[in-house]
C-alpha cells in the first residue's frame, strides 16, 4: 500500500469531517512530549521519502502505514501548523470535549444564581481566549499588552451580555413554559454572541494587519505542492476571523441547545422523579452534553477548510494580478 496519497481529502466536506473526527480524538491527549517529538520526526522522515520517490508512489507494508497514520494523527491534533510547536495541552481542539464538558454543565445548571452565571461565563470566555489565541494564525504576533486588553474586553463583554439576558428573560410577557425554554437557551445566545466578540478581540490584528496569503503549485521535479508566499492581506484576515467565529457558533449551537431542550422534555414527563431524581438528572445532563460535544464538534469545525481558498479579486488590489485561487491559514 502507498502513503503518498493523503489519508483524507480535505477539499471535500466528507474528507474534512473524517479528518477532524481523527484529529479531535481525546485519545491523542495521552501522547507524551517524547511521543509527539517522535511523531513529528516520523512524519518528516516519511514525507521526505515520499518527496524523494515522487512522482512514483512510496509503497510500504501495513505496519509502516499504520505507524505513519498514527504519527500524522498526533501531529495534526497537537502541533500548530504555522509554528511547528505543540499547542498547550488544555487548549488543543482534541481537549475541547473534556474541558468544555465541565463548563457547559456549569452553565446549564437550572436556576443559577447571579454569581454562578458570572463565574461560568468568565470561565468559558477565559478558556475561549486561550483556545483562540493558541490556535490562531501565527503569521501575526500579539504583545502581552494586546493579549491582556483583548482578554479583558472579551470576558467583560461576555459577562455583561449574559447578565443582561438573565435579567431580561424573567420579565418577558411569555407563558411560564415558554419562559422556561427561553431561559434554558440564554447560555447559547450569550456564548454565541460573546464568542464572536471574543474571537474578534483576540485576533483583531489579523483583521487590521492581515495574514499571509500564498499560492499553491506543484514542484515540476517532485510533483509535491509548494507554497509561494504573496504577502499579508487584511481582507484575508477578516475572512479568517469571520469563518472561525461562524465555526464557534455552530459548535456551541447543538451543545447548548439540544441538551437543555431534551432535559426540559424529560422533566415534564416526570423522568427524574423519586429520591434519586436529582442524581439521575445530573448524570443525564452531563451525558447529553458530552455526546453533543463529541458528535457535533467535528462537523462544525470541518465546515470551513483550515487552508482557506479565495479569489485574488476579493483581496486588496495588489493581489488582483494573480491568476487562479490563493490560500491562507484560517486558524481554528
Amino acid at each position: 500500500m502507498t502513503i503518498a496519497k493523503p489519508r483524507f481529502d480535505l477539499s471535500t466536506y466528507a474528507g474534512r469531517l473524517r479528518y477532524f473526527y481523527s484529529s479531535t480524538s481525546p485519545l491523542t491527549l495521552l501522547a507524551s512530549s517524547q511521543q509527539l517529538a517522535q511523531a513529528q520526526a516520523d512524519v518528516q522522515k516519511y514525507e521526505g521519502l515520499i518527496k524523494e520517490r515522487s512522482p512514483k508512489a512510496l509503497w510500504v507494508n501495513g505496519k509502516v502505514k499504520e505507524q505513519y497514520d498514527h504519527a500524522k494523527q498526533l501531529v495534526n491534533s497537537s502541533i500548530h501548523p504555522d509554528t511547528g510547536k505543540p499547542v498547550p495541552l488544555p487548549f488543543r481542539m482534541s481537549a475541547f470535549v473534556p474541558t468544555n464538558l465541565i463548563i457547559c454543565a456549569g452553565m446549564l445548571m437550572p436556576n443559577p444564581s447571579l454569581k454562578s452565571v458570572i463565574f461560568w461565563q468568565w470561565a468559558n470566555q477565559t478558556l475561549n481566549v486561550a483556545v483562540n489565541f493558541s490556535n490562531a494564525n501565527k503569521s501575526i504576533q500579539m504583545t502581552p499588552t494586546e493579549i491582556g486588553t483583548a482578554y479583558a474586553a472579551a470576558t467583560a463583554t461576555s459577562v455583561l451580555i449574559t447578565v443582561a439576558l438573565t435579567r431580561v428573560v424573567p420579565h418577558l410577557p411569555l407563558s411560564h413554559a415558554t419562559k422556561d425554554i427561553v431561559g434554558r437557551l440564554v447560555p447559547f445566545v450569550s456564548v454565541a454572541s460573546a464568542g464572536i466578540v471574543n474571537i474578534s478581540c483576540i485576533r483583531w490584528k489579523e483583521m487590521r494587519d492581515g495574514v499571509s496569503v500564498f499560492k499553491l503549485h506543484k514542484d515540476p521535479e517532485s510533483g509535491l505542492e509548494q507554497k509561494d508566499d504573496l504577502g499579508k492581506s487584511p481582507k484575508a484576515g477578516q475572512m479568517a476571523v469571520m469563518q472561525s467565529a461562524a465555526s464557534r457558533v455552530m459548535t456551541n449551537m447543538p451543545t447548548l441547545v439540544i441538551p437543555p431542550l431534551l432535559m426540559t422534555m424529560l422533566e415534564r414527563r416526570g423522568v427524574f422523579g423519586g429520591p434519586r431524581g436529582k442524581l439521575i438528572s445530573n448524570i443525564t445532563n452531563l451525558t447529553l452534553i458530552g455526546v453533543a460535544l463529541g458528535v457535533f464538534l467535528p462537523p462544525a469545525i470541518a465546515y470551513f477548510p483550515q487552508t482557506a481558498q479565495t479569489e485574488p479579486k476579493k483581496l486588496e488590489e495588489r493581489f488582483h494580478s494573480e491568476t487562479g485561487p490563493v490560500y491562507f491559514n484560517k486558524g481554528l
